[in-house]
Protein backbone atom coordinates (compact mmCIF):
# COMPACT_ATOMS: atom_id res chain seq x y z
CA UNK A 1 0.00 0.00 0.00
CA UNK A 2 2.86 2.35 0.89
CA UNK A 3 4.55 1.66 -2.44
CA UNK A 4 1.33 2.29 -4.36
CA UNK A 5 0.77 5.55 -2.47
CA UNK A 6 4.30 6.69 -3.28
CA UNK A 7 3.65 6.22 -6.99
CA UNK A 8 0.24 7.87 -6.80
CA UNK A 9 1.49 10.92 -4.88
CA UNK A 10 4.45 11.26 -7.25
CA UNK A 11 2.10 11.14 -10.25
CA UNK A 12 -0.12 13.84 -8.76
CA UNK A 13 2.88 16.07 -8.06
CA UNK A 14 4.17 15.59 -11.60
CA UNK A 15 0.76 16.45 -13.06
CA UNK A 16 0.62 19.60 -10.93
CA UNK A 17 4.14 20.48 -12.09
CA UNK A 18 3.13 20.03 -15.74
CA UNK A 19 0.06 22.21 -15.24
CA UNK A 20 2.13 24.85 -13.44
CA UNK A 21 4.59 24.97 -16.35
CA UNK A 22 1.75 25.39 -18.85
CA UNK A 23 0.22 28.19 -16.76
CA UNK A 24 3.61 29.90 -16.61
CA UNK A 25 3.88 29.55 -20.37
CA UNK A 26 0.67 31.51 -20.88
CA UNK A 27 1.72 34.16 -18.37
CA UNK A 28 5.09 34.81 -20.00
CA UNK A 29 5.98 38.26 -21.19
CA UNK A 30 5.23 38.53 -24.91
CA UNK A 31 8.97 39.02 -25.64
CA UNK A 32 9.64 35.61 -24.12
CA UNK A 33 6.91 33.82 -26.04
CA UNK A 34 9.21 32.55 -28.74
CA UNK A 35 8.79 29.25 -30.53
CA UNK A 36 11.83 27.63 -28.83
CA UNK A 37 10.72 28.69 -25.33
CA UNK A 38 7.10 27.65 -25.86
CA UNK A 39 8.22 24.36 -27.46
CA UNK A 40 10.59 23.55 -24.62
CA UNK A 41 7.95 24.32 -22.00
CA UNK A 42 5.46 22.09 -23.82
CA UNK A 43 8.06 19.29 -23.99
CA UNK A 44 8.86 19.64 -20.27
CA UNK A 45 5.21 19.61 -19.25
CA UNK A 46 4.48 16.71 -21.64
CA UNK A 47 7.36 14.79 -20.11
CA UNK A 48 5.89 15.42 -16.66
CA UNK A 49 2.47 14.19 -17.84
CA UNK A 50 3.92 11.08 -19.50
CA UNK A 51 5.94 10.23 -16.40
CA UNK A 52 2.84 10.77 -14.25
CA UNK A 53 0.86 8.39 -16.47
CA UNK A 54 3.61 5.80 -16.19
CA UNK A 55 3.60 6.18 -12.40
CA UNK A 56 -0.18 5.75 -12.31
CA UNK A 57 0.16 2.66 -14.51
CA UNK A 58 2.76 1.28 -12.09
CA UNK A 59 0.48 2.02 -9.12
CA UNK A 60 -2.28 0.15 -10.94
CA UNK A 61 0.05 -2.82 -11.46
CA UNK A 62 0.66 -2.88 -7.71
CA UNK A 63 -3.08 -2.62 -7.13
CA UNK A 64 -3.62 -5.73 -9.27
CA UNK A 65 -1.60 -7.84 -6.84
CA UNK A 66 -4.14 -9.97 -5.00
CA UNK A 67 -3.23 -10.42 -1.34
CA UNK A 68 -5.97 -13.01 -0.84
CA UNK A 69 -4.23 -15.58 -3.03
CA UNK A 70 -2.02 -18.37 -1.75
CA UNK A 71 1.47 -17.30 -0.65
CA UNK A 72 3.01 -18.99 -3.71
CA UNK A 73 0.74 -17.18 -6.15
CA UNK A 74 1.10 -13.91 -4.24
CA UNK A 75 4.88 -14.31 -4.34
CA UNK A 76 4.75 -14.91 -8.09
CA UNK A 77 2.73 -11.69 -8.56
CA UNK A 78 5.34 -9.69 -6.66
CA UNK A 79 8.16 -11.31 -8.64
CA UNK A 80 6.35 -10.44 -11.88
CA UNK A 81 5.96 -6.86 -10.67
CA UNK A 82 9.66 -6.76 -9.81
CA UNK A 83 10.55 -7.91 -13.33
CA UNK A 84 8.16 -5.33 -14.81
CA UNK A 85 9.71 -2.59 -12.70
CA UNK A 86 13.28 -3.50 -13.68
CA UNK A 87 12.35 -3.56 -17.36
CA UNK A 88 10.59 -0.21 -17.02
CA UNK A 89 13.54 1.40 -15.22
CA UNK A 90 16.00 0.32 -17.90
CA UNK A 91 14.44 2.69 -20.43
CA UNK A 92 12.33 5.11 -18.37
CA UNK A 93 14.94 7.04 -16.41
CA UNK A 94 17.29 7.67 -19.36
CA UNK A 95 14.41 8.77 -21.61
CA UNK A 96 12.91 11.00 -18.91
CA UNK A 97 16.19 12.76 -18.11
CA UNK A 98 17.17 13.05 -21.78
CA UNK A 99 13.89 14.75 -22.71
CA UNK A 100 14.14 17.09 -19.74
CA UNK A 101 17.78 17.90 -20.49
CA UNK A 102 17.16 18.75 -24.13
CA UNK A 103 14.06 20.85 -23.44
CA UNK A 104 15.71 22.62 -20.54
CA UNK A 105 18.82 23.31 -22.63
CA UNK A 106 16.77 24.92 -25.40
CA UNK A 107 14.77 26.91 -22.84
CA UNK A 108 17.86 28.18 -21.01
CA UNK A 109 19.71 29.01 -24.20
CA UNK A 110 16.79 30.99 -25.59
CA UNK A 111 16.23 32.73 -22.27
CA UNK A 112 19.90 33.59 -21.73
CA UNK A 113 21.13 34.24 -25.25
CA UNK A 114 21.50 37.98 -24.56
CA UNK A 115 23.51 37.68 -21.31
CA UNK A 116 27.25 37.41 -20.90
CA UNK A 117 28.68 34.08 -22.05
CA UNK A 118 30.14 33.27 -18.63
CA UNK A 119 26.72 33.73 -17.00
CA UNK A 120 25.14 31.42 -19.55
CA UNK A 121 27.84 28.80 -19.05
CA UNK A 122 27.53 29.07 -15.27
CA UNK A 123 23.77 28.59 -15.49
CA UNK A 124 24.16 25.54 -17.73
CA UNK A 125 26.87 24.04 -15.50
CA UNK A 126 24.79 24.47 -12.33
CA UNK A 127 21.63 23.16 -13.99
CA UNK A 128 23.24 20.09 -15.53
CA UNK A 129 25.30 19.32 -12.43
CA UNK A 130 22.04 19.27 -10.49
CA UNK A 131 20.45 16.99 -13.07
CA UNK A 132 23.44 14.64 -12.98
CA UNK A 133 23.28 14.61 -9.17
CA UNK A 134 19.55 13.90 -9.32
CA UNK A 135 20.02 11.09 -11.85
CA UNK A 136 23.12 9.37 -10.50
CA UNK A 137 22.74 9.97 -6.77
CA UNK A 138 19.15 10.74 -5.81
CA UNK A 139 17.64 8.49 -8.49
CA UNK A 140 19.89 5.55 -7.65
CA UNK A 141 19.26 6.09 -3.93
CA UNK A 142 15.49 6.00 -4.50
CA UNK A 143 15.84 2.87 -6.63
CA UNK A 144 17.81 1.16 -3.86
CA UNK A 145 15.14 2.14 -1.34
CA UNK A 146 12.34 0.77 -3.54
CA UNK A 147 14.34 -2.37 -4.26
CA UNK A 148 14.88 -2.92 -0.53
CA UNK A 149 11.12 -2.66 0.07
CA UNK A 150 10.35 -5.11 -2.73
CA UNK A 151 13.10 -7.48 -1.61
CA UNK A 152 11.66 -7.42 1.90
CA UNK A 153 8.15 -8.17 0.63
CA UNK A 154 9.42 -11.00 -1.58
CA UNK A 155 11.58 -12.53 1.18
CA UNK A 156 8.67 -12.39 3.64
CA UNK A 157 6.46 -14.15 1.12
CA UNK A 158 9.14 -16.77 0.48
CA UNK A 159 9.39 -17.40 4.22
CA UNK A 160 5.62 -17.69 4.44
CA UNK A 161 5.54 -20.08 1.50
CA UNK A 162 8.25 -22.23 3.10
CA UNK A 163 6.21 -22.43 6.31
CA UNK A 164 3.25 -23.83 4.37
CA UNK A 165 5.33 -26.59 2.79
Amino acid sequence: MKLKNTYTKGAILLMLTGIFILVLMFLLDSKLQTIPIISSMVIISSTCFLQALLMLFTANEINKIDETQTPGFHLKQWQNFRAFQKKQRSWNMPVYYTLLSIALGVYLYELLKNVDLWKMILTFVITYLWMLFAYFYLGKKEIKKQDAKLDHIISELKNLENQFQ
